[in-house]
């Protein structure tokens, strides 16, 4: 039987790797009328369950790199967009509708388009080396491409098939990239051999990370974390 343990009642916006065993969260806090909000920021001790205050600018190196400064001052919705840090120190960034923007080791932009498949846009970054893998809605498939070329490279998943039904959110581990899929279940990739197999299924579900023994869910009522 899995027994969650709640660690956040708010909705999450973004987690991010901080150490091998503490990770950044952003918790969406409304404001006023409640048709804005704030973001909030700490991080998680997986080790003890303890929470720590982080500073907004601690969370942006991180996500960002060491030019973060200069990249969100391109980008306004630094909260909202997944990124991912590749090998050269390019930052690359996506963001909720699919436009996408490349960012070399001094934050200047090189590159900025809408990522699209079969005429999909598609959307969300997990991490893979020399590559990234997204995912395309429509066509119920997860896409791994190319950080250099920005091409396609592997296609797991079709709209024939039931490889993954209306995915929605991607994430990796070394071994592993994670998929959610129809709001409730997790499957996931083996990058070895790009076998598909069942994670698990939860009420509501907005996002999946792993951290080493540790799983992190994301659903309408707040965060969860499992340990294996």
């Amino acid at each position: 039987m899995i027994t969650l343990v709640k660690v956040s009642n708010r909705e999450i916006i973004d987690i991010i790797k901080y150490t091998d065993n503490k990770a950044i969260f952003v918790e969406k806090n409304p404001i006023g009328d409640l048709t804005q909000f704030k973001a909030s920021y700490f991080v998680l001790n997986f080790d003890n369950g303890e929470k720590e205050a982080i500073t907004k600018s601690a969370y942006m190196l991180k996500k960002f790199g060491s030019a973060y400064k200069t990249i969100t001052e391109t980008i306004t919705n630094y909260v909202q967009c997944s990124s991912l840090m590749l090998q050269n120190r390019s930052c690359l960034v996506m963001f909720p509708n699919g436009q996408a923007g490349l960012f070399d080791n001094q934050g200047v932009m090189k590159w900025n388009d809408t990522l699209s498949y079969n005429d999909s846009i598609v959307y969300g970054l997990a991490n893979d080396g020399d590559y990234f893998w997204s995912f395309c809605r429509d066509e119920n498939c997860v896409i791994r491409y190319s950080a250099e070329t920005m091409k396609v490279d592997i296609r797991v998943g079709s709209s024939e098939a039931d490889t993954f039904v209306r995915p929605d959110f991607v994430s990796a581990d070394d071994g592993y990239i994670y998929v959610c899929c129809d709001g409730k279940k997790v499957r996931r990739i083996d990058k070895s051999n790009f076998t598909v197999s069942d994670v698990g299924e939860y009420q509501s579900l907005r996002a999946f990370y792993k951290f080493g023994r540790f799983s992190i869910i994301c659903t309408g009522s707040g965060a969860y974390i499992d340990k294996d």
